[in-house]
């Protein structure tokens, strides 16, 4: 069934259907990495969006049990360059046409994304639609859609939930929270508490945290007021790892301003350098804002940098025990070089607790 990916600027590009064959109209993103689709799809940082990856070749290992991010997908629709004829993988526990389908997910086969890449290279982001037609109709209403602020109210936690283990007490603030960040403080043997985005301080004191992680998710950071004051009156009580989003929205609590990207950036080889050893990790990123290495940071210092561009992908604060990175340290899908980000969160629960002791 032939269908149309169109954008809000009137460029169309047909394609064949598959998944569920509705119409939908989202914010268009763009995955440059070449794997990972399973974890892209369930990957709650894509919430309200069509989802395009631009390597051609997607869906021919199929859906298995164990790459979930979230177990419900919050796409709009999908988008991949090739027809894939039939899975073949010993994990595969279904097709993707079929895991679109029973998530009522439309997709789009057969697009030109190389095409479609260069054109959002050019243009910026911008909205997109599936149609059966691209006539005037299908048009306005892409341009009518407006894009809500509240998809982190959308898909985070409504009530708090434990994943209890042995070890350090960690609090998680879900904006948008991957399984994978859960699974690596689990194997650090965290006992984790996940609370809702817009948690009270209240709330988060009464759990005595070793540590608070802010999870990485969609939308615009400011719209998030609470979850900035919260962070506001805990900062300085517990040790903080903020992780995508939670970078800007950490950023934004200690009256930092972040900036919008013209062109969102998702992708799984991005090359960071630390900045004092000049070590080097190749991470993954889902980024729609950024912080340039000349803006006034205050009391927060740039840790990291990436290697061909100039803003700051990580940072600490100068007087408490505060880091942040602007990609996604839990290599899913990705490489798996930043997850000592994880050992260093512990470490700094550590180093906290003897100060602590050393105190009382």
């Amino acid at each position: 069934m032939k269908r149309y990916l169109i954008l809000e600027d009137g460029t169309v590009f047909p394609g064949d259907a598959f998944g569920a064959t509705i119409n939908t109209t989202g914010g268009l993103a763009l995955y440059t990495g070449a794997t990972g689709y399973q974890e892209a799809i369930t990957n709650y940082s894509y919430t309200g969006q069509i989802l395009a990856f631009t390597y051609p070749q997607q869906g021919s290992t199929g859906i298995n049990r164990d790459d979930y991010e979230n177990i419900t997908s919050a796409l709009k629709g999908v988008v991949i360059g090739e027809d894939y004829n039939f899975t073949s993988h010993w994990h595969a526990q279904m097709t993707l046409d079929a895991f679109l389908k029973a998530q009522r997910i439309p997709g789009l086969m057969n697009v030109d994304v190389r095409r479609l890449h260069r054109h959002i290279a050019q243009y910026g982001n911008m909205k997109a639609s599936f149609m059966d037609t691209h006539d005037e109709h299908a048009h306005d209403q892409i341009k009518a859609l407006v894009v809500p602020n509240n998809q982190v109210s959308q898909v985070s936690t409504k009530q708090p939930y434990p994943s209890p283990n042995v070890g350090k007490n960690v609090v998680v603030l879900d904006l948008g929270l991957k399984n994978t960040v859960l699974r690596e403080l689990s194997k650090r043997r965290c006992n984790i508490t996940v609370l809702p985005f817009d948690a009270s301080s209240a709330l988060i004191e009464t759990l005595a945290p070793d540590g608070v992680l802010i999870s990485d998710g969609p939308g615009k950071p400011e719209a998030l007021t609470k979850t900035i004051q919260t962070i506001k009156e805990i900062q300085g009580h517990y040790p903080i790892f903020a992780i995508g989003l939670g970078f800007a929205v950490v950023a934004l609590a200690n009256d930092v301003s972040v900036k919008a990207r013209t062109v969102t950036q998702h992708r799984i080889n991005l090359a960071v350098q630390e900045k004092i050893t000049g070590d080097t990790d190749f991470v993954a990123q889902n980024s729609a804002f950024y912080l340039e290495q000349q803006d006034d940071l205050k009391d927060l210092l740039p840790t990291y940098l990436p290697v061909s561009a100039a803003e700051v992908v990580g940072f600490r604060h100068r007087f408490l025990p505060i880091y942040a990175v602007n990609f996604d340290p839990e290599a899913a899908a990705g490489p798996k070089d930043a997850l000592h980000f994880f050992d260093d969160f512990i470490e700094s629960m550590d180093a906290a607790i003897d100060r602590h002791r050393r105190e009382y």
